[in-house]
């Protein structure tokens, strides 16, 4: 949907401030990740429930996975998929629109997954709050370095 809002766009919104809002939107997201403000961009605050794991396995984090990347589900606790999002709408193609959905579910997937293969939940929990914020950050940066380079490039 991003891609066809964008094609209607992109011919009147001239390419350097397409690039610029997509600039804009990625200092945004890195400041929010690194803690410099708690703005939420609007979502769906629908959580998929923590059964469709526990009970699925990996099936179940896939499942997971696909309901966020869908939007069935979709409480993000970052405004980073507003990144991709952003340059799908104002420099992207369909391919570029497949990907980042497939990047978001599957990076949402693997978080589930992950957590399911430790084999010890709490452990698991434990140590994503104890690195949460330098993986934040370490997320952030990379999507904010892939997208930009891209665009710009």
């Amino acid at each position: 949907m991003a891609v066809a809002l964008g094609s209607l766009m992109r011919p009147v919104v001239p390419p350097a401030v397409r690039v610029g809002l997509i600039v804009a939107v990625a200092l945004f997201v890195f400041a929010g990740e690194c803690g410099l403000h708690r703005v939420t961009l609007p979502h769906r605050r629908a959580q998929v429930p923590s059964a469709v794991i526990a009970a699925g396995g990996d099936a179940g984090a896939l499942q997971f996975g696909f309901e966020m990347g869908c939007g069935v589900r979709t409480h993000m606790p970052s405004n980073l998929p507003y990144l991709p999002l952003m340059a799908v709408l104002l420099v992207g193609s369909w391919a570029a629109a497949v990907a980042a959905g497939l990047g978001f579910g599957l990076g949402r997937a693997a978080m589930a997954l992950g957590r399911h293969h430790s084999r010890d939940a709490p452990w698991w929990d434990r140590q994503w709050q104890r690195h949460e914020r330098s993986i934040r950050i370490t997320l952030a940066l990379a999507a904010v370095l892939l997208t930009t380079g891209i665009v710009l490039f």
